[in-house]
């Protein structure tokens, strides 16, 4: 169970870093009425971090494994292959931005007149992302291969989540208690990230997909 733990962890750190949640997060959060739909957005967006990550780790377990509470072979071998293929898309991603001028996503615009349901849908929508499903199948490929009782792998699904969505949760939070005295630091907090999302973006997929592959790679050649 503990190795599972420390395994999952740094993914959980790189899914909390994801930087188009964090943004959308913070553009609504300065609107007029931020609270509802920042609620309904964290809890969109909290609901499928735990589904996909349920779901790909029900989906591992019924693997046959001769590893104990261990992950086995295979399930880092994966591991491997989808860094590789995150690192791949990422460089390609940046020679191609190249010759084109950065811009801040297309669907920020539309963050200032939804409501809190249509925030719960995009909330779910953001969990599609191909950074995001990556990391959540490297979760579930960790935790559903190890072989752990059904409170194991609950505590270690609920790790996860509670990591992954908390600084979204951070956010919010932090208006629903600070209110005006954090708005400005949001403010600016909204305009650094409208100029360098794409680029943070990009950057993060090459890092989260070198991480997987060492990852990977280490469990691979330990004795």
């Amino acid at each position: 169970m503990t190795s599972v733990l420390w395994y999952i962890l740094p993914l959980g750190v790189a899914m909390a870093l994801s930087v188009l949640p964090l943004l959308a997060a913070v553009l609504i959060l300065l609107r007029p009425d931020p609270l509802p739909v920042g609620v309904g957005y964290l809890a969109g967006w909290s609901i499928g971090v735990l589904v996909l990550v349920t779901v790909f780790t029900l989906a591992t377990s019924v693997i046959p494994s001769d590893r104990g509470t261990s992950v086995p072979g295979w399930a880092h071998t994966a591991e491997v292959v989808l860094g590789a293929a995150l690192m791949a898309w990422g460089v390609w991603s940046i020679a191609r931005a190249r010759s084109a001028p950065a811009t801040a996503p297309s669907w920020t615009r539309a963050l200032t007149s939804i409501g809190p349901r249509r925030a719960a849908a995009f909330g779910l929508a953001m969990n599609l992302r191909p950074k995001n499903l990556t990391l959540a199948v490297a979760a579930g490929l960790a935790i559903g291969s190890a072989s752990l009782d059904i409170v194991d792998s609950g505590l270690a699904i609920a790790l996860f989540t509670l990591i992954g969505v908390s600084t979204v949760a951070a956010l919010v939070l932090s208006y629903l208690f600070g209110n005006r005295r954090v708005r400005p630091a949001l403010e600016r907090l909204s305009s650094w990230l409208l100029s360098h999302a794409s680029t943070v973006l990009r950057v993060s997929l090459v890092v989260v997909g070198a991480m997987l592959v060492a990852l990977g790679a280490s469990n691979l050649v330990a004795p």
